[in-house]
């Protein structure tokens, strides 16, 4: 037994079950990211022409628009890229932002590339800057009595390493003789 839930689309009622529904709202939620901020109108004759496709393809109000049903209306409208670029970035499920095909960061300690424990590396890596000029920000407040080296041994124990990637002997494709 699916969970359903009634909605509006374009003035109209409908019953999708959550799955559907839950598909449907990203799927506009990804077009009206790349539509300008200042386009109002083509949202909402998207959402008309999503609407005349549920009233063709389910005859009855009284029936429940299914996962399949919303994706084949994805494939005839089409994928959100042909909308251009977006202009808003997402949300993450941490309610961080980010753009489509991009994972959130996260502080690892890595492991190569690093000179003690990984903790300058990975700031580095975190906030995309050269390594070299974190190491040298750690030793300076160092010398200058802050307190950089227990912040570094906090770091060190807190931090997590990077995860290590899974070796899969059957994607190997080189030919073996």
């Amino acid at each position: 037994m699916k969970e359903t839930i009634n909605v509006n689309i374009a003035q109209q009622a409908f019953t999708m079950d959550m799955d559907a529904y839950q598909t449907l709202t990203a799927y506009l939620d990804d077009i009206g990211r790349r539509l300008s901020p200042t386009d109002t109108e083509t949202l909402g004759d998207i959402e008309s022409r999503i609407a005349e496709i549920f009233r063709e393809r389910v005859p009855s109000p009284m029936m429940v628009i299914t996962y399949s049903v919303v994706r084949s209306v994805m494939n005839q409208i089409g994928d959100p890229e042909l909308f251009g670029q977006a202009y808003r970035p997402m949300r993450d499920k941490q309610g961080n932002h980010c753009f489509p095909g991009e994972e959130p960061r996260k502080l690892y300690r890595p492991r190569t590339n690093r000179s003690i424990a990984g903790v300058c590396s990975g700031i580095a890596n975190y906030f995309a800057i050269d390594v070299t000029l974190v190491r040298i920000i750690f030793i300076v407040g160092f010398f200058a009595g802050f307190s950089t080296g227990l912040l570094y041994v906090i770091m060190w124990v807190v931090v997590s390493e990077e995860p290590t990637t899974q070796f899969n002997p059957e994607f190997n494709t080189q030919n073996k003789a």
